[in-house]
């Protein structure tokens, strides 16, 4: 073959190349994944000290999310025991962004309008040899004249929001919902209800878990009553009680007639549930936006224990004092956590400062806002004026 053979050899396969090419490309982007579609889940190894609150917190940005990270493993069979090494997949809040964010389903009336529109069809052409006679045009429908309707105010349209993060104008409360539930306090009451069983039998409860519960009077029970989930955790000798640790919610979905036990789901878990766990009626918490005013106030008092009795404590842990509402405390109070110097004539040294959360009588539970070393129990506290 000779050279002119070859280059018009070549000239054809370069200009089918070329001619092909916008094809292929098409081909590729319709195989090739959207490269802004984010991952539905992450893996997340576990390392020495990881708690699932702390997963949660770092992952998920919220600690109070990591009942989510517990249901989507479910070789966790207990939320207190993870180890080393263990891979969990860590859940993405997208589709539960997008659910919040989809848009309302359009009006009836406007589906009415749209399915009574009738659609014109051109006549077939006629197939015969004798010219088809032209077809008139159907006169349009008479308009119905309908009454006049009485003009609606005109309402702005709100922006969408989205349900996981509060707009920079969104009021939000000193302490969130969710603290103060799971915040704890000290109790002097005999109970009675509890939990006493499961749909499927384990170990522990968690969220979204069927149970079966047993209380006092279970005729005055309504479907969609709703429990707070509790356990006592130990005495405490001044002021005499025993301290209550939350574990979570539960809301009554079957009622069996003459029924001794009831049917609830958990929805919401603060920590592992089980069989035996007590029970008392929910009561929504008043949220706190305000610090309230001293109004001439000065308590002094102790940390009587701290949440889950750790000796090295600091943002965030969960205080028992001994100052309630008899004494003058009020939701929202900031206490001074310090300790008296060793040396006399030297100024006190301040660990920390809190915020109370829950009043009782006689205890309050106040959360750590900030720290500045170690607080422990026997620490001494006093109402910032």
């Amino acid at each position: 073959m000779t050279t002119r053979s070859h280059t018009l050899v070549f000239t054809l396969v370069l200009a089918t190349t070329i001619m092909l090419f916008p094809s292929t490309a098409r081909l590729q982007e319709k195989t090739e994944p959207a490269a802004s579609v984010a991952q539905e889940s992450r893996i997340y190894i576990i390392t020495q000290g990881d708690t699932l609150w702390d997963i949660a917190n770092s992952e998920l940005k919220d600690p109070f999310l990591w009942p989510l990270i517990w249901k989507e493993n479910p070789f966790i069979t207990n939320p207190d025991l993870i180890y080393p090494g263990n891979k969990l997949t860590i859940p993405s809040l997208a589709p539960l962004e997008r659910a919040m964010q989809a848009p309302a389903p359009l009006e009836q009336a406007e589906k009415t309008d749209t399915a009574a529109t009738p659609v014109v069809t051109a006549p077939t052409a006629s197939t015969s040899e004798t010219p088809a006679e032209p077809v008139a045009a159907p006169a349009p429908a008479p308009a119905v004249r309908r009454p006049p309707a009485t003009a609606a105010p005109v309402q702005e349209e709100e922006p969408v929001k989205r349900g996981l993060i509060l707009d920079k104008e969104t009021v939000r409360p000193l302490i969130d919902k969710y603290t103060m539930l799971s915040a704890g306090y000290l109790s002097r009451e005999q109970w009675a209800e509890s939990i006493t069983g499961a749909l499927v039998p384990k170990a522990m409860f968690g969220y979204d878990d069927i149970v079966f519960i047993k209380v006092s009077a279970p005729e005055n029970v309504k479907l969609g009553d709703k429990y707070l989930i509790f356990t006592p955790v130990k005495n405490v000798k001044h002021p005499q009680g025993r301290l209550i640790k939350i574990l979570g919610i539960l809301q009554v979905v079957e009622k069996a007639p003459d029924a001794a036990y009831l049917t609830a789901r958990i929805t919401l878990s603060f920590d592992s549930i089980s069989k035996g766990s007590l029970l008392a009626p929910y009561q929504e918490p008043t949220l706190i936006y305000s610090v309230p005013k001293n109004d001439g106030r000065s308590i002094d008092g102790r940390i009587i224990d701290i949440m889950d009795s750790r000796s090295l404590n600091g943002t965030f842990d969960m205080l028992f004092l001994d100052k309630g509402g008899n004494d003058g405390v009020k939701p929202g109070d900031r206490f001074l956590v310090f300790i008296d110097s060793r040396k006399k004539g030297f100024p006190k040294k301040i660990l920390g400062e809190a915020m109370v959360v829950l009043v009782k009588d006689h205890t309050a539970t106040a959360l750590v806002k900030n720290s500045i070393d170690v607080i422990a129990k026997g620490d001494r506290v006093e109402l910032i004026k």
